[in-house]
């Protein structure tokens, strides 16, 4: 079974890191790669739209960022 991956946005308005509420594997993600999704923001109160492949690509730089913080 394939892990999980929570996607999260970027606020635009904030620039804070956001949760969708949506998990999905690997695979469903690769299904739903041009999807919008619409999300309520907990930072601003708006409704923003947001790729699902924008939602993973953030998610990955913010772990490569993470990982390369701890190698110092």
């Amino acid at each position: 079974m394939a892990p999980l991956l929570f996607i999260f946005f970027i606020c635009p308005k904030t620039n804070q890191k956001a949760p969708t509420g949506i998990e999905r594997d690997v695979q469903s993600l690769g299904a739903a790669w041009k999807t919008t999704l619409k999300v309520n923001c907990p930072h601003c109160g708006e409704v923003h739209e947001i790729s699902v492949r924008d939602t993973y690509i953030n998610t990955a730089l913010d772990d490569a960022a993470n990982s390369l913080r701890g190698a110092r």
